[in-house]
């Protein structure tokens, strides 16, 4: 094997290198040489969004053989990459993932690593989920623990699978999402001043995070099962992170954060520089919400929809138009509509990757009529699924 052949993720790759990446994967075979962990520093999102780039490579690649540095019988070191979403994904879409002597498959020791952390998150323990202020919920499609009682009142029916409507109907409501962000941030025994900056948007009433979390997870959910062709993917992935990122003013660099070029982005990251800088903060603190789905993704299951554009950024852009669903009835349409109006308060932004396209709202994002929007930019690389990412910060 050449070293043309292969494709090394670095620890630290942001947005740019991701899409870098699956622009290689579909122009020719490669093998995935993949770090032990990932580096999150400034770059939020960059959990589902490496999830993503393996679907991407797999959906591309025949072999679908991935290179690691794990030892053959480091049974920790195995537990420990099993143990992030980047590790399951790996293992669950790879024919081998090779320990470093690049000839065991450590693929079936990955997935019996994985289980024990899958069936706590299914069951709600989630101090056994939690890894330190970062806690990964898993959803695997065809197998026993894909939908958690903690986000679906019941276990689907293959009808509701194929109709997004009776599907998202399944899905818990804004004030039960909100007690599960409350139990999961509480089980990463988070000091209590970053708990305490949290709290606040965690109180009953309107439920500002359980609204987010709802929302993002019901629209990815109802274009996680049936394509344009109505064709349902043989494999897939789901998963929630729910993170508190403490986060250098320095490293909050756009590069790491978005792929496309967006008018407000250096305005938006140069505001939270600024207000670290006046308090006297050494640190940017900011709650992370990402929801990942490896189906069809927005732009395949939205494909017909009437709307001036038949292009993916066209598509992606109709997702936040009011009454543009799938769905019928007099709400369809509003979910992430009434995402962004959160978020701008909040003053939180969002980042959706799915397709050929990627879209990022802030509250310095420009509005489409009455109703926010986001800033959507077409023409990258390809990737599979969707990969949505909300960050709020959070003050004292």
């Amino acid at each position: 094997m050449t070293e043309g052949e292969i494709l090394a993720v670095r620890q630290r790759d942001g947005m740019v290198e991701f899409d870098r990446h699956m622009q290689a994967v579909q122009r020719e075979e490669l093998v995935l040489k993949l770090p032990r962990s990932v580096s999150h520093a400034g770059g939020l999102g960059r959990s589902v969004s490496f999830a993503q780039l393996i679907a991407t490579w797999a959906a591309a690649c025949r072999e679908r053989r991935i290179l690691t540095t794990l030892p053959v019988s480091g049974r920790d070191d195995i537990d420990r990459f099993a143990s992030r979403l980047h590790g399951l994904a790996a293992a669950y879409y790879a024919s081998c993932v090779a320990a470093d002597d690049g000839v065991t498959n450590l693929r079936r020791s990955i997935l019996e690593a994985a289980a024990p952390r899958i069936s706590a998150m299914s069951e709600r323990l989630y101090e056994s989920a939690a890894r330190g202020p970062l806690t990964e919920l898993i959803f695997v499609h065809h197998a026993r623990h894909q939908f958690h009682s903690a986000v679906y009142r019941r276990r689907p029916a293959p009808p509701d699978l194929m109709d997004p409507e009776r599907h998202g109907e399944l899905i818990v409501s804004p004030r039960e999402m909100n007690a599960l962000l409350v139990n999961v941030l509480r089980a990463q025994r988070l000091p209590r001043a970053d708990f305490g900056r949290i709290a606040p948007l965690l109180k009953e009433g309107s439920y500002p995070l359980g609204t987010l979390l709802h929302e993002t997870f019901r629209n990815t959910a109802e274009h996680a099962y049936l394509d344009e062709a109505g064709r349902t993917p043989r494999r897939g992935l789901r998963c929630i992170v729910i993170a508190a990122r403490n986060a250098d003013p320095k490293e909050l660099n756009p590069r790491m954060l978005v792929s496309a070029q967006h008018p407000e982005l250096e305005e938006y990251f140069g505001r939270l520089r600024e207000r670290a800088t006046l308090g006297q903060r050494r640190l940017v603190h900011m709650l992370e919400l990402s929801v990942l789905d490896t189906g069809p993704g927005f732009t395949a299951t939205i494909a017909g929809q009437a709307g001036p554009e038949d292009s993916d950024a066209g598509r992606v852009a109709l997702c936040f138009v009011d009454h543009v669903s799938r769905k019928g009835g007099p709400n369809s349409g509003l979910g992430l509509g009434r995402v962004l109006s959160h978020l701008r308060t909040l003053g939180g932004f969002l980042r959706i990757r799915t397709s050929t396209t990627e879209a990022f709202f802030s509250p310095f994002s420009q509005a489409s009529g009455q109703s926010p929007a986001p800033h959507v930019a077409g023409d990258l690389p390809k990737a599979v699924g969707t990969a949505l990412t909300m960050a709020v910060p959070l003050e004292v």
